[in-house]
């Protein structure tokens, strides 16, 4: 329930112990002329404005204090009568007080989520600004020849208190905070200005939402330094009621030589979606399909019909969170293309970095331990 309609609701039991056609919660507790914020009347809304506006309601309607939680008055439960009023008897009087409390802690809650909502906004406007933002990079690697082909570009965040905060969240608040396309850009464009720091012939990978694609300003971005060097993972965070507008917006990018990725592919109805509506360059194979594909036959079922349709449309298919020798060996005996995980590189600031190497072009891939 709404806090409006909770408040509403006691502002109807309020009018019922006053006894008088109108009740209103007013939140100036000072002065001769309080000021109405929301009102439960039986009369017409004409004949309520009229009855409000010909009553001195510092002097003439019934009150009742709201002091909220904290101690700090809140406002007071007006009774506005239509004609002399009768005194409050002693049981209105305690059933009142009732009301009030009841409408204070409404009010007090709505007030601090409003308190931190604005926190939210301004800490998300930090962040959008760069403060507390930083961008790493992981690489994706040929399981054929041990090349790095591109690298992933991460956002990560530290909090006020220097703790990280997860990326997930973050992006969530920032949606539900309604500047959720806004961080997206800003982090895009942050990532793009590391594009100079990959090798020659490498790609940028970076992730954005079907709501940012739909942007604009989100494709200038994207087109304004070498598209031909940045692939775009489609994240699965909103469910697409658009399909024609997305592929007309993606296709406008493509034809720049921007390439099209889905990301987290087999993890869900929304990311099957994707890949059949937009037919995607390259075909992300989510990290639950890939821990423990070395002794699981069903995920090893799932990688190779991925494998099998990726290369029926034509797409690469890389595989995400690679950890131990063995998923690697299997991946390598199903055919899939690339990969990328903490075995291959852990996600770090540029220069590009792969495990166990100084050579920032090529990996020595472990060797199959089940040959």
């Amino acid at each position: 329930m709404a806090d409006d309609d909770a408040v509403a609701q006691l502002l109807d039991l309020a009018r019922d112990i006053f006894g008088t056609p109108v009740a209103a919660l007013a939140r100036g507790t000072g002065g001769d002329h309080p000021v109405v914020e929301l009102t439960s009347s039986t009369l017409d809304p004409h004949a309520t404005v009229r009855l409000l506006a010909g009553t001195d309601l510092a002097r003439e309607a019934l009150s009742v204090e709201v002091r909220r939680p904290d101690g700090v008055p809140g406002g007071r439960l007006l009774g506005v009568p239509a004609n002399a009023a009768e005194p409050l008897d002693a049981r209105q009087v305690e059933a009142l007080h009732v009301v009030a409390a009841l409408v204070a802690g409404v009010l007090h809650h709505r007030d601090r989520r409003s308190a931190e909502h604005r926190g939210r906004l301004a800490s998300l406007d930090a962040l959008v600004a760069g403060r507390g933002r930083r961008t790493v990079l992981q690489p994706v690697v040929d399981l054929r020849s041990g090349a790095v082909v591109g690298a992933e570009a991460l956002s990560r965040f530290t909090g006020e208190d220097g703790y990280p905060r997860g990326p997930e969240q973050v992006f969530a608040d920032a949606r539900d905070s309604g500047v959720g396309v806004r961080l997206e850009r800003a982090a895009l464009a942050s990532a793009l200005t590391l594009l100079p720091a990959l090798p020659a012939g490498t790609y940028l990978s970076v992730n954005a939402s079907a709501e940012a694609l739909l942007d604009a300003a989100t494709r200038e971005v994207l087109l304004a330094s070498h598209p031909e060097r940045i692939v775009v993972e489609i994240t699965e965070h909103h469910r697409v009621d658009d399909y024609a507008a997305l592929v007309e917006s993606t296709a406008a990018l493509r034809a720049e030589g921007l390439r099209l990725a889905v990301d987290d592919a087999g993890s869900g109805f929304a990311s099957l979606q994707h890949v059949l509506h937009l037919s995607p360059d390259v075909v992300k194979l989510d990290i639950a399909f890939v821990r423990g594909i070395d002794s699981d036959p069903a995920r090893r079922a799932v990688a190779r019909a991925l494998v099998g349709f990726a290369s029926e449309v034509g797409s690469t298919l890389v595989a995400e969170g690679v950890e131990r020798p063995a998923e690697l060996a299997v991946l390598r005996e199903l055919g899939v293309d690339c990969a990328q995980g903490y075995l291959l590189g852990r996600p770090a600031p540029p220069p590009l970095r792969v495990a166990g190497q100084d050579d920032t072009t090529a990996i020595v891939l472990p060797r199959d331990p089940n040959p």
